[in-house]
């Protein structure tokens, strides 16, 4: 009997050894099967993340190269910021020189027919006499010198007597005496007619309360000159000589009638018969005619 117990025991812990033998075997085969497939998984995973890893350096460098375009494109835009208002710079600095030009020519075309007195000089002449004496020659070089330096300069003559004799004898002699200038300018120099305006005033009346001495007569047996020139050669000729200088308007005072020059002049008294007739001054719409004939484009302000 004892025989038997023991051998069933024997038996059954036979039993419980390779039962559990069994279930190690088959939880050692899990456990390998799990590991194989954590390690697949990991394998794919980390080859993922290396992809991932991959791009993502990709896109960084990707973003790197858009910043460098980026920051060019900002350079780029500055740059032509820049350029777009030195342009507009440059634009609003021509229109300003181009309304100062309008300015200018408007101020010219507006003063064509405006002339500044530049200087005033006499000559005078002997008793009943026409003939220009050689003290007043240089004068009238002078004068010569003038017109030949600017052609659109104008003279201006104005002839007188004394007070003795006819009004109508007075008129002819003074107009002889402003002829004289006039041949003598056109010919020892060749200034043109067209740069001379001629009038004989006749008689000069004397003063209130002046007497009629020799000094007084002699001082009215004259020819006055007016030289004149146009204001746009004035300032031509101010812009040339001082173009850093601001410009200045200058007022010339004639010289001076008095008794200074009465030495100089003739003290002869004035004969009452008429001279020769001469010829008769162009009427004065020929004047005029010569006179616009005078007007040239630089007048207008062209360059």
């Amino acid at each position: 009997m004892t025989q038997e117990l023991a051998s069933l025991f024997l038996c059954g812990g036979v039993a419980v050894l390779g039962s559990a033998c069994a279930t190690k075997s088959f939880v050692q085969k899990q456990v390998s099967e799990t590991e194989s497939k954590f390690t697949q998984q990991m394998t794919a995973t980390e080859t993922k993340l290396r992809e991932t890893a991959d791009r993502t350096g990709e896109s960084r460098q990707a973003i790197d190269v858009a910043d460098q375009r980026l920051n060019g494109l900002d350079l780029r835009m500055s740059e032509v910021g820049a350029r777009a208002s030195s342009a507009e710079n440059r634009a609003n600095q021509a229109t300003g020189a181009a309304r100062d030009v309008e300015a200018r020519l408007s101020q010219r075309v507006a003063s064509r027919n405006r002339y500044r007195l530049l200087d005033t000089k006499s000559v005078y002449f002997d008793s009943a006499r026409i003939e220009i004496r050689s003290q007043d020659v240089n004068e009238l070089d002078d004068v010569a010198k003038a017109l030949t330096a600017d052609p659109n300069a104008v003279l201006e003559l104005q002839g007188f007597a004394d007070s003795r004799g006819t009004d109508r004898y007075n008129r002819e002699l003074a107009r002889e005496r402003v002829e004289a200038v006039t041949r003598y300018l056109m010919q020892r120099h060749g200034i043109e007619l067209r740069q001379l305006r001629a009038i004989s005033m006749g008689t000069e009346a004397l003063g209130a309360g002046e007497k009629a001495s020799p000094e007084a007569l002699a001082r009215a047996r004259r020819v006055d000159i007016r030289l004149f020139a146009p204001w746009s050669s004035w300032e031509d000729a101010q812009s040339q000589n001082a173009p850093t200088a601001p410009e200045q308007t200058v007022t010339v005072t004639p010289a001076p009638r008095g008794p200074s020059t009465i030495s100089a002049l003739p003290a002869q008294t004035e004969p009452m018969e008429p001279p020769q007739a001469a010829p008769i001054d162009a009427p004065a719409q020929g004047r005029l005619l010569e006179f616009l004939k005078t007007i040239t484009p630089k007048d207008l302000g062209e360059e």
